[in-house]
């Protein structure tokens, strides 16, 4: 498989317990971005440009809940409330040389 180009405007799909991810990869120079605006006198507070990074990352999502069993929609606002598990999964992902090369097989490239 070859390699794809990352593009701003690219959309892959996660699957994870029923819901559905929609996401981007993450280019070298965007995430530099991020990681410089988290630079403190040479300490990347990796914490917060990893959150940084899945919200510019992560797109939209069908299927997740809210405390009553009710579909929530997506607001960037809400990324933090993800579960680890579901980070965790995702966070790998979002630096693949291609969607394809996704080990789960449950990534679809737009």
């Amino acid at each position: 498989m070859a390699i794809k180009l990352i593009r701003e405007s690219e959309r892959n799909t996660f699957e994870y317990m029923g819901s559905k991810f929609y996401y981007r990869r993450i280019s070298v120079s965007k995430s530099m971005m991020i990681n410089k605006k988290h630079n403190r006198r040479g300490i990347v507070d990796t914490v917060a440009a990893g959150l940084d990074i899945l919200e510019w990352c992560l797109l939209g999502w069908d299927e997740v809940l809210d405390e009553n069993d009710q579909p929530i929609p997506f607001e960037t606002s809400l990324v933090k409330d993800l579960p680890d598990e579901v980070v965790s999964e995702l966070t790998p992902l979002l630096r693949e040389a291609s969607p394809e090369h996704n080990s789960l097989g449950n990534s679809n490239a737009s």
